[in-house]
């Protein structure tokens, strides 16, 4: 029987509520991608670079995106004629600074460049951590969705919403792990899923899939929150932060339901962080 003591109004307030945040967010990320490239014919990784710099501020002012879309094509390599012309004096001093640079000092060189290659591996190892997490809430709702134990409607609703904002975090954190030159992680998690495994197999009832949803959305918000300031790209601090925001929102929906009274600090510790490359 569906529980009646629920307060099915917030909920459903607060689901439209992230509804919006998450079409504010990845949807307008996908927009300002067709208005910066068009049909250029950039690759998928170029234009999945940038959506890990594109924020929630940057994609609601639209209007600043010229700016931004010069550099960009910039940076991926524009084959206008007209940039090459336009400073050809400055490809000339770069090129010899660099020539110099390299002759000069190629143990530094060398040295830069393997401390490149190795932050550019965990920038790899942390989407491929992020995506596995995404994968796992994926499944995990598909099982309560399965379930039977589901008797409110306004809970089903808020699974299926969750679930769906997942697969999208999950698409986001794969292309940016293709972005950096990675081979994205499409399965959940299997450390996490081995540990939870017990917990979903003695479901019995509609509470007890909340706690478990409640648990998983929190070691996402917690795990996002850790990474922040680890990335070597400065783009993904704002990327990942995007989707955990949403993520503390679906705790907190679900510790309303599970009548607990705050989600205190939710988004300021990390006890629950899963560290990068735990199971992947």
């Amino acid at each position: 029987m569906p529980n009646n003591d629920l307060p099915l109004d917030e909920i459903r307030r607060e689901l439209r509520d992230i509804d919006a945040l998450q079409r504010q967010s990845l949807p307008g990320y996908r927009s300002a991608l067709r208005r910066l490239f068009g049909d250029a014919g950039h690759s998928e990784a170029e234009q999945a670079a940038v959506i890990g710099g594109l924020s929630r501020r940057n994609v609601l002012h639209i209007g600043g995106l010229t700016l931004l879309g010069g550099a960009v094509l910039a940076a991926c390599g524009s084959s206008s004629s007209t940039s090459t012309t336009a400073a050809p004096a400055a490809t000339t001093a770069g090129a010899a600074a660099s020539t110099a640079a390299t002759t000069l000092a190629p143990a530094t060189t060398a040295a830069a460049t393997a401390t490149t290659a190795a932050a550019s591996s965990l920038d790899v190892t942390i989407l491929r951590t992020a995506s596995s997490i995404e994968e796992l809430a994926v499944a995990a709702y598909q099982i309560a969705i399965d379930s039977g134990l589901v008797k409110t409607a306004a809970i089903g609703d808020a699974a299926k919403l969750f679930q769906a904002q997942h697969r999208e975090h999950s698409a986001l954190f794969q292309a940016q792990t293709k972005a950096a030159g990675g081979q994205p992680f499409t399965q959940p998690n299997p450390a996490i899923l081995a540990a939870i495994k017990p917990t979903i197999d003695a479901l019995k009832d509609e509470m007890g899939v909340v706690a478990l949803a409640f648990e998983l959305e929190t070691v996402a918000a917690q795990t996002y929150q850790s990474n922040v300031g680890t990335f070597t790209d400065l783009k993904l601090n704002a990327a990942i932060m995007t989707v955990g925001g949403v993520e503390a929102r679906h705790a907190a929906v679900l510790a309303g339901v599970l009548k607990q009274a705050q989600v205190a600090k939710a988004f300021q510790v990390t006890g629950k962080a899963t560290k990068p490359g735990t199971g992947v």
